[in-house]
């Protein structure tokens, strides 16, 4: 694709409104970040609409790069007619020129919202593989794209999973469909600068990890990122390796659930939960891993793992949806049957006990992040895509 200047855009100083049904500290929102950095950049004016659960440090996060955040405060209880009307009112108030939907449930909704609101231009973007969802979801996911102008999928395995086939964004072709693909992006400047700066000798100390290898995993306590299944693996491979230790960097529901796992193999003082932390503290704690495992049932990205390549490290995780785009298999890391602990415990393993190959898999993986995820190439598609679509 051709190099965009942004003066090349007549559609800039448009009113362009974001909507979230949650805004709290996740890969979403951390993409919603950067498409708002982009776009504010490239002189639109950008709104960003939350119905439900926000993190204020994710609505400071926003302000910070430039949108103008609305929380609705609506109540889960409420329901879908009431979130409808109101969402419908405040776009018939704020007449945005494009609506740009973080097609999260009830991402549906949102997109009819915009559509009786009488919204010029309606875009949307899904972040989740379709292969666990049944008929009705993508039934519902099929008929709001065909009253969006463009559907984006943040790999082609989601847009397949979802639609069938897939395709990425690109001017050059005359673009006519409805759903492409248009790659997730990480900062590989800004993560490897804090990585590097971080005091890794200081933050092993106070975490106790003493001098053994560490694998780490960052995000979501929740069931389909896995993080039960590499707890398992981890009593499996303390057996070979038994100063290793398991850092998770992130909170959620399961986190209760996974103490009591911990307790029950005998993991304590083998297995660290850290908590929630804010995304640059996040990042500096790569520092202290030697592999980034990722075990996700299902994983429309997996932006951990870019993030953990673009700070040096091979990854661990599972052979799933875009994981499989992001991950090399054998070159920048290992892709293993999703669920399966001892086929995760054995990779595991065998990356720490080969550290040169680990280090040539994380150099790989560097460069892999840098050419296909970084930010450039994300705002050139992001940017190319609303000059084509945005109706003037």
């Amino acid at each position: 694709m051709e190099e965009v200047r942004l003066n090349e855009y007549p559609e800039r100083g448009k009113k362009v409104v974001i909507t979230l049904p949650v805004l709290l500290v996740g890969g979403t929102e951390m993409q919603t970040l950067l498409l708002v950095r982009v776009l504010v950049e490239a002189g639109y004016e950008v709104l960003l609409c939350c119905f439900y659960d926000y993190d204020l440090g994710m609505v400071d996060s926003m302000e910070q790069a430039g949108a103008t955040v609305v929380l609705l405060k609506q109540r889960w209880r409420d329901g879908l007619w009431v979130l409808l009307k109101r969402v419908t009112a405040f776009l018939r108030c704020e007449r945005p020129d494009v609506v740009h939907v973080q097609y999260l449930a009830p991402g549906f909704i949102t997109v009819l919202a915009a559509r009786l609101a009488r919204v010029h231009t309606v875009f949307a973007t899904v972040h989740q593989s379709g292969r666990p969802y049944g008929w009705k979801a993508k039934f519902l996911l099929r008929t709001a794209a065909r009253l969006c102008n463009v559907f984006f999928c943040v790999s082609q395995s989601v847009e397949k999973s979802w639609f069938g086939d897939s395709d990425f964004f690109d001017t050059s072709k005359g673009q006519k469909r409805r759903h492409v693909t248009i790659y997730n992006a990480v900062d590989v400047a800004v993560i490897a600068k804090l990585v590097e700066q971080a005091d890794r000798g200081g933050l092993r100390q106070q975490l106790g990890l003493g001098d053994g290898p560490v694998v780490g995993c960052v995000g979501r306590l929740r069931h389909e990122k896995g993080q039960k299944i590499l707890i398992d693996a981890m009593a499996l491979l303390v057996q070979t390796i038994p100063e290793a230790k398991l850092v998770f960097v992130g909170d959620g529901p399961d986190n209760d659930m996974l103490i009591e796992q911990i307790d029950s193999l005998g993991l304590q003082g083998k297995v660290l939960l850290l908590g929630s932390m804010n995304r640059d503290d996040a990042v500096r704690h790569l520092s202290v891993m030697d592999v980034v495992a990722v075990p996700s049932l299902f994983e429309g990205f997996g932006l951990t793992a870019a993030e953990a390549m673009a700070a040096g490290l091979p990854v661990v995780g599972s052979a799933v949806d875009g994981l499989t785009e992001v991950v090399e298999d054998g070159v920048t890391g290992v892709l293993v049957s999703p669920g399966d602990s001892r086929a995760l415990a054995a990779a595991l393993c065998e990356m720490l006990q080969q550290p040169d190959n680990s280090l040539k898999m994380g150099q790989c993986g560097h460069k892999r992040v840098s050419k296909m995820f970084s930010i450039q190439s994300y705002r050139l598609s992001t940017l190319a895509a609303y000059s084509h679509f945005v109706k003037l």
